[in-house]
């Protein structure tokens, strides 16, 4: 006997554990929320590309998209633009589009849409290796004395490629530095300032290349800002070549890398670009879902999700019926309410879903009193079991038939959910209500009767509590874990609540 607890408790341990990291493998992993109410920010880019065509020329748009390596994770992008053909093309670290036609005329409107979730990406930081080295310019006079007269400093007053970089940027903001300003031509302009940065650390051997950025920011149009990232072996660095300030803020997206704009066009001209963004909120569950299915992943095949609709409402009530028997099992063999057998009141909690538990249990009570009486008067022309139950499910389905019609008339429209009612669970109950009746007496029958619609009650409460339905149809790896609790009750042998209750007297006097 020791051996057979022992297989139990091992084998319900192998259970929870299984059911427990099933379910944390798709919460943590996976990123699915664990509510159905959760709600998460998506952000949609549109960018518009408008620009005249020149007559009987072939028009070629060519515009840098989002990498792949980005931070963000892309949910979806569309090209919409009428009469012109649109190819994507990967190259090192960009995307492009090209949108192309053989002839067009007059003012030509190009839109592109970018719907992405700031969840972060993992592999942002391990896919995208960058240099590390880079040969110095070949510089001759004034500009070979201004950069190592600068360099000299910044090598001083820096510790790693962090604040070397850093240093670079303040000396070249610096308008009272002569070195600096003879290398900038006093032109202070954004993308001259970072040609100057890229000229001087790349004379230190040092990479650096230019990114342009797009802000996150709702119901602004706005342009892509220049940033500078330099890579340290590790991962990638970004600065402000403006301000000198180190780390890509949260709400920026890296657009693209290099030094050419973001559109060009070959047949065209008097070219404009708008860039809005705006911020919605998507469901978080079908925002998990939507994330798996833009990274290509076969772990929602496995998923409750896959199947079809109707075979989904389906599985959310047959899903719930553990959960509704294992509250039985504890009512049972902890509590000690007396029921009619494990799954009759499951079933009964399961009809309670049509009729409303008022209505159910008003149903159940009358029908169930009417079949005692018949089936107390089939007793006494001592018919054989299966002509008895025949005519009780006969007699169950008339009085069925009766109440909906009678409800219908009355303007009840409850009285027509009775027909949900299993009828052959009616017939069962009856037969095992007469038959307490006969062995125990009325009052228990009764109570039988009672504890019954008690626990069909609090079983569709359970079955039918919105948070748990959405939990275990998500997470159904925690059934693994109910099993398992299923199966240490079953050695279970201690004195039940009601008999505690029903022997307290005893105790008393044995004190």
């Amino acid at each position: 006997m020791k051996g057979v607890k022992l297989h139990v408790r091992v084998l319900a341990i192998v259970l929870m554990l299984i059911g427990a990291a099933s379910t944390a493998w798709q919460i943590f992993a996976l990123n699915i929320p664990v509510s159905a109410d959760t709600e998460e920010p998506v952000w949609v880019i549109d960018t518009r590309i408008s620009f005249t065509a020149r007559p009987k020329n072939p028009i070629k748009v060519q515009m840098y998209l989002p990498p792949s390596w980005s931070k963000f994770i892309t949910l979806d992008e569309s090209f919409v633009a009428r009469n012109y053909g649109v190819n994507i093309d990967d190259l090192e670290h960009n995307r492009t589009a090209v949108w192309s036609a053989r002839r067009a005329d007059g003012q030509q409107q190009l839109f592109y849409r970018l719907m992405l979730t700031q969840r972060s990406n993992t592999r942002f930081t391990n896919e995208e290796p960058g240099p590390q080295f880079r040969e110095s310019p070949d510089l001759q006079g004034v500009e070979k004395v201004a950069v190592e007269a600068l360099l000299k400093p910044i090598r001083e007053h820096s510790a790693d490629i962090e604040t070397f970089i850093r240093e670079a940027i303040k000396l070249i903001n610096n308008t009272d530095n002569d070195n600096a300003r003879l290398l900038l031509r006093n032109d202070y302009s954004q993308i001259n300032k970072s040609r100057v940065l890229e000229l001087l650390l790349s004379s230190a051997h040092i990479p650096v290349e230019q990114v342009h950025t797009v802000r996150l920011a709702s119901g602004v149009s706005q342009s892509p800002e220049l940033w500078m990232r330099s890579y340290n072996g590790q991962r990638w660095l970004y600065f402000n070549p403006e301000t000198g300030s180190f780390g890509m803020p949260k709400d920026r997206i890296v657009w693209w890398t290099g030094s050419e704009p973001m559109v060009k066009v070959d047949g065209g001209h008097h070219l404009k670009v708008e860039i809005n963004s705006t911020q919605q909120t998507v469901n978080s569950i079908t925002l998990a879902q939507s994330i798996q299915e833009a990274r290509d992943g076969n772990s929602w095949a496995l998923s409750m999700y896959s199947l079809p609709l109707q075979s989904q409402q389906t599985f959310e009530i047959i899903l719930m019926i553990p959960i509704g028997v294992m509250l039985i099992l504890v009512l049972r063999n902890i509590i000690g309410i007396e029921t009619l057998g494990t799954f009759t009141p499951v079933l009964i909690g399961l009809a309670f879903r049509e009729t409303q538990v008022l209505w159910g249990i008003i149903m159940f009570s009358s029908i169930s009193a009417l079949g005692l009486g018949l089936r107390s008067y089939l007793e006494h022309l001592h018919l054989q079991l299966l002509s008895r139950l025949s005519v009780v499910l006969t007699f169950v389905v008339i009085v069925m038939a009766l109440i909906s019609v009678l409800g219908h008339q009355l303007g009840l429209d409850r009285g027509l959910s009775i027909a949900l009612f299993p009828m052959v669970i009616l017939t069962m109950s009856i037969e095992r209500l007469s038959i307490v009746w006969e062995e125990r007496g009325g009052l228990h029958s009764m109570k039988v009767g009672f504890g019954t619609l008690v626990a069909a009650t609090l079983s569709h409460l359970m079955m039918s509590y919105s948070p748990w339905i959405y939990f275990v149809f998500t997470f159904p790896g925690i059934l693994l874990v109910f099993m398992a609790f299923m199966l240490a009750l079953g050695h279970y042998r201690g004195y039940r609540f009601s008999e505690l209750l029903r022997f307290k007297a005893l105790i008393k006097d044995g004190n």
